[in-house]
């Protein structure tokens, strides 16, 4: 028994050394190269405020939204300051409440077009996605004009003031860009909603500008996501008419991949402006993720099976060192919940040892290499939560990054059953055939956000004649 006991501790701790290296390596790079959210300087503000605008078609896909896709546009387009950017609101047939939601909208912004999509919903996102390309495409021919920028955002999400101005700028070198994604504030303790907090905190302060640096892919978070029209058309020729993958349930991650893949630019563009009042202001998306465990989970559940499983038959391994360490980054949440589950069980067998004899396992402690490994395993998990508390206080202050602790075991607890769920589900889609759907989650906006219509003088006014149903589907049969 103390055999099978003392080889149990040893892979447990082999295991958990294995990871805690991986994520040192990331905080050495970013040490070394001295990463972190980069200020704006005067020059780049006045050229962001004074180059020529590209014309952005801002795409969201909708399922039954209509109690906030109202509130999402007026509030936004209350607060960006740019005026050559159109919303492309996807629609199903079957959701007339979201339909009657973006009629509304029509009537108060010429920049605003329905999309309604040729089937019944939910599809997959990437399927809403594509009918949304594809209807911008039969404006273009339409109207006689061509859109620059391609840019993805979710019907929860409050854009910066500045995102469009940045990523105009920013995509006259690239043509796959990511900015950041942040939770909004929430209580202190409401504590599920919390570890987005620290997870998008860590991710989009330190990891994505890693991978960045390093020129490896950057994965799209599906909102704050823009692409070239160079990078699109590249696509759809390649893809049929078709720029997301829409047999997986993270097509946005996919699109990421590819976008590297092909050999096109990409950047991941975290930097910030100075408030009057002296506080950075990071140009990011926000918005609310789920509050509920339940939710939380299978919000999860999607990911890993699209980023993980998904990931991994779509676009297996690369040729370079490189970019398959990051590969495995990304999917190593199904490594992480056999390891946790191990450290856990490990963690609680010693101290029910401790209960029955008051005494630590002799046999494991007092051998010097365990006793070497188990404190370096402790340090690892100190350092990876220090680190976040310093990510999280960069973005929220120390109030916020206090519970980081706390909420760090919530995370654990939600990403062991997600993995655990996702396994599950893949299996029991792979034996019956079942094609992705959409994922629904409750989505929220702040209570003030976007109440009433707002008069912008930067909205374009200009009316583009809407292509007809028949117009789309000629272009999508070519």
């Amino acid at each position: 028994m103390d055999s099978l006991w003392i080889s149990f501790s040893i892979l447990t701790l082999v295991l958990i050394l294995i990871l805690g290296l991986d994520d040192l390596v990331i905080d050495v790079v970013a040490l070394l190269k001295r990463l972190g959210p980069q200020k704006l300087s005067e020059t780049d503000l006045v050229k962001m405020h004074s180059m020529p605008q590209k014309k952005i078609a801002i795409m969201v896909a909708n399922w039954k939204e209509e109690e906030i896709i109202e509130r999402m546009v007026h509030g936004n387009v209350g607060r960006i300051d740019y005026s050559n950017y159109y919303f492309f609101l996807g629609v199903y047939p079957n959701d007339a409440a979201t339909i009657s939601a973006a009629k509304r909208l029509q009537i108060f912004y010429q920049n605003v077009f329905i999309v309604e999509n040729s089937l019944p919903g939910p599809t997959s996102k990437g399927q809403m996605l594509n009918q949304i390309v594809n209807y911008v495409r039969a404006l273009e021919i339409k109207n006689k004009i061509v859109f620059d920028i391609f840019l993805m955002q979710d019907s929860e999400d409050i854009i910066h003031p500045l995102a469009l101005k940045l990523i105009n700028y920013k995509m006259e070198k690239n043509d796959f860009l990511q900015t950041p994604v942040f939770s909004l504030e929430c209580h202190w303790l409401s504590l599920t909603r919390g570890t987005y907090i620290d997870e998008f905190a860590e991710s989009h302060t330190r990891d994505m500008l890693v991978r960045s640096a390093l020129k490896a892919s950057v994965p799209s978070a599906g909102v704050g996501t823009a692409m070239s029209r160079l990078f699109v058309s590249e696509m759809l020729r390649l893809h049929t008419s078709q720029l997301f993958k829409e047999d997986t349930l993270t097509e946005d991650y996919h699109l990421g991949m590819m976008a590297h893949k092909l050999g096109f630019t990409n950047e991941f563009a975290c930097n910030y402006i100075v408030r009057k009042s002296g506080q950075k202001d990071v140009i990011a998306t926000r918005e609310y993720f789920p509050s509920s465990l339940s939710t939380s989970i299978r919000q999860k559940t999607r990911w890993t099976i699209g980023i993980s499983i998904q990931g991994f038959k779509n676009i297996g391994w690369e040729s370079t060192l490189k970019e398959n360490y990051f590969l495995w980054r990304d999917r190593r949440g199904l490594v992480n919940t056999p390891v946790l589950i191990l450290s856990y069980t490990m963690s609680l067998s010693y101290l029910l040892y401790f209960s029955l004899t008051q005494e630590w396992p002799e046999f494991l402690f007092q051998n010097p290499y365990f006793q070497w490994a188990f404190n370096l395993s402790l340090l690892f998990m100190a350092n990876r939560i220090l680190q976040r508390i310093r990510l999280v206080a960069a973005i929220y202050g120390w109030k916020t990054s206090s519970l980081v602790p706390l909420r760090w075991v919530v995370a654990n607890f939600v990403n062991t059953l997600a993995a655990l769920r996702a396994v599950s589900q893949y299996r029991e889609a792979v034996k019956t055939g079942q094609k992705p759907k959409w994922v629904k989650t409750t989505h929220e906006l702040p209570a003030a956000f976007g109440q009433q219509p707002i008069i912008n003088s930067t909205v374009p006014q200009n009316i583009l004649e809407s292509p007809s149903p028949s117009e789309v589907v000629e272009l999508e049969a070519r």
